[in-house]
């Protein structure tokens, strides 16, 4: 078999010397089964079948030998917050949230102690369950950070645990009444325990002072190459400000932005209505690109049901939450929500849900069912965001509505958060979390989204893997929600075709076919040769966008 750096050495030299290459002698994914040969000239895929086929079609072109290697369209995350992970919004103290009270406490410390002496102290991930019998307040924190304003996230990025300090630079006391939508947790006394919810956290959030765009824009340039070396080659900025689409344009001005992005405006800031989303609206044509276009709006309709108890839930929660509301956080009004949302819709503009609870799922669709009856079914398609518990009632309105349903596989391993959730909803409701196989069921559209910082890593063949297995990454006798496994067909359509149908760019890209574009990835296995608890180990080799190599993994080409 050709070693990586061959391959990619045939790839720069035919490049050059020919407009048009053949690639030959692979394993060719394509609508109409496994080819072995495609052609690319000028940017797009021009021929497609067995290697005498492709040749005939191409006489003269330059040759690649694939070496058996097999060929994917590329692959979409469709929510997932690189710019966000850029301005440091996740903090620098990256704490695992599997390490035990005591352990965890003393990362913290030792991350503290190297930061810049009277700074703060920023980071995460704690994990209520794996903390148990160690008070989660600002006292706990208090011993970690002593004389320093600090602040955790826990594993969701939806509760703030703070310290002392840092709740005295808010001013929050026990006088400071709950934002709208947010939560200050309190202990028996009615004294603020550290814990802050939703809006709630950006009482002390809006102190912590910003990065400067450059430091921003060289994060954001490293996170984009990350994500070309898993092969994911367009996504869906989940949620952006103006100053996010300030540094994607200046990364794209320079060259440096090569994936399809779309942005998602974000339409709630601190627990109000963005003050900025008008503005921004009426300036997308300014910030808009070739690959870049920030033509989505981004709505929290709830939290998350974990211990916070803020994701919104048809059923009330099962474990005791003093502070939270028996069924969580609706975090919209309806009648207020929905004719704004039409506005949007008649501007064309997408609207991308955060959804967790079967309450929020519901009242999205509702909001889109508002959208279809007064604006004409044939507006732009919505997305309902990570759909954690959906109604079986609701399951069929996607396809009625022409919403897409968006699902995180990745969310399920390796994260601990699943413990929290299970005692929040009970065992019964886990049996059909993530419904993904009822979404494919349903004929709705069905995507994928990482929610990348949230998870360790933005790696779309952990998703895939789990997505199949239901599993814990290379099998577990744990599961999560068994019944609702797909296959490796329906996990490849999530993240390809089905994709770029939601984002409008289906007759451009998303499968190997003659016309289209050539986004594609090299990787090292089948996805469909192996045993399903392997597609995890994938590699990808070569990233290819327009034709051009963009990510090689041997380091010799698209410099």
């Amino acid at each position: 078999m050709m070693a990586a750096a061959a391959v990619a050495g045939l790839v720069s030299a035919a490049q050059a010397a020919s407009p048009t290459t053949v690639y030959t002698n692979g394993q060719v994914y394509t609508p109409g089964g496994w080819q072995t040969a495609f052609a690319v000239r000028d940017g797009r895929i021009v021929a497609v079948g067995s290697d005498a086929e492709v040749r005939k079609a191409a006489p003269g072109a330059a040759q690649v030998d694939l070496a058996s290697r097999t060929v994917l369209p590329g692959l979409y995350d469709m929510h997932v917050h690189p710019v966000l992970q850029a301005k440091g919004g996740e903090g620098s103290c990256r704490i695992s949230p599997d390490l035990a009270p005591q352990p965890f406490l003393a990362a913290v410390a030792d991350c503290a102690n190297e930061q810049p002496q009277g700074g703060w102290v920023t980071g995460g991930q704690w994990q209520s369950s794996v903390l148990t019998g160690t008070p989660i307040t600002a006292a706990t924190l208090d011993a970690a950070t002593p004389g320093r304003p600090a602040l955790l996230f826990d594993i969701s990025g939806h509760s703030l645990w703070v310290n002392s300090r840092a709740m005295a630079i808010a001013g929050i006391t026990r006088d400071t009444p709950n934002p709208e939508g947010g939560i200050i947790e309190r202990d028996a006394a009615g004294n603020p325990t550290g814990i802050l919810r939703e809006t709630a956290r950006d009482l002390v959030l809006r102190h912590v002072p910003p990065q400067s765009q450059e430091l921003t824009q060289a994060a954001l340039r490293k996170n984009l190459d990350l994500l070309l070396s898993y092969g994911i080659t367009g996504y869906v900025e989940a949620m952006a400000f103006r100053d996010d689409l300030e540094v994607y344009d200046a990364l794209y001005d320079k060259g440096q932005l090569k994936q399809h992005v779309q942005a998602c405006i974000a339409y709630s800031h601190a627990g109000h209505v963005n003050p900025d989303l008008e503005a921004t609206i009426a300036a997308i044509p300014t910030y808009t690109r070739d690959r870049f276009k920030p033509t989505c709006v981004k709505v929290f309709a709830d939290g998350v049901p974990t211990e916070s108890h803020t994701g919104a839930m048809l059923a009330p929660y099962e474990a005791g939450q003093p502070n939270a509301p028996a069924k969580g956080l609706l975090l919209f009004d309806p009648a207020t929500f929905q004719p704004r949302m039409a506005e949007w819709d008649r501007k064309g503009l997408n609207v991308l849900f955060h959804a967790a609870g079967d309450a929020a799922v519901r009242a999205s669709l509702d909001a889109i069912a508002y959208v279809r009856k007064v604006n004409g079914p044939n507006g732009p398609m919505h997305q309902v965001g990570h759909e954690t518990f959906v109604d079986p009632a609701d399951m069929s309105r996607g396809k009625a509505l022409n919403a897409a349903l968006e699902f995180s596989p990745y969310l399920w391993d390796p994260q601990p958060i699943n413990d929290d959730i299970t005692m929040a909803v009970g065992a019964k409701r886990i049996e059909r979390v993530w419904p993904i196989k009822e979404g494919f069921a349903s004929g709705a559209l069905v995507v994928a989204g990482s929610d990348w910082a949230v998870i360790p890593a933005p790696d779309p063949w952990l998703g895939i893997e789990t997505a199949v297995t239901r599993q814990n990454v290379g099998g577990s006798a744990k599961s999560f929600g068994p019944n609702e496994a797909i296959t490796v067909e329906q996990a490849i359509r999530m993240f390809t075709i089905n994709a770029v149908t939601r984002m409008g760019l289906d007759k451009e890209l998303g499968s190997i076919e003659a016309g289209k574009r050539a986004d594609f990835i090299v990787v090292d296995k089948n996805p469909f040769k192996i045993p399903p608890t392997q597609i995890h180990s994938i590699k990808v080799q070569q990233t290819y966008i327009d034709g051009a190599v963009v990510f090689d993994r041997s380091g010799t080409a698209g410099k």
